[in-house]
């Protein structure tokens, strides 16, 4: 039995919720393999999750805020 064209369109994950299962399934086996208590609840807020993207190198250093205006800027070498 095949199903109507209109079903058929809906019947696919989106791409941001295929990132988040991805992103969950990664994590859960990271925290299986090193030991790590797992809850779904802290994917992308707790700590052993940057430990997590900092062992991956999907790490993002964050620059210092300096105000609106800054008095000088910081060196980048």
């Amino acid at each position: 039995m095949s199903v109507p064209g209109y079903i058929q369109k809906t019947l696919y994950m989106k791409p941001e919720v295929s990132k988040i299962f991805d992103d969950l399934e990664a994590y859960l086996d990271y925290c299986r393999f090193n030991l790590i208590r797992f809850s779904p609840a802290d994917l992308y807020k707790s700590k052993d999750w940057y430990q997590f993207q900092r062992s991956i190198g999907n790490h993002v250093e964050r620059k210092p805020y300096l105000g609106k205006k800054p008095k000088y800027q910081p060196r980048t070498s």
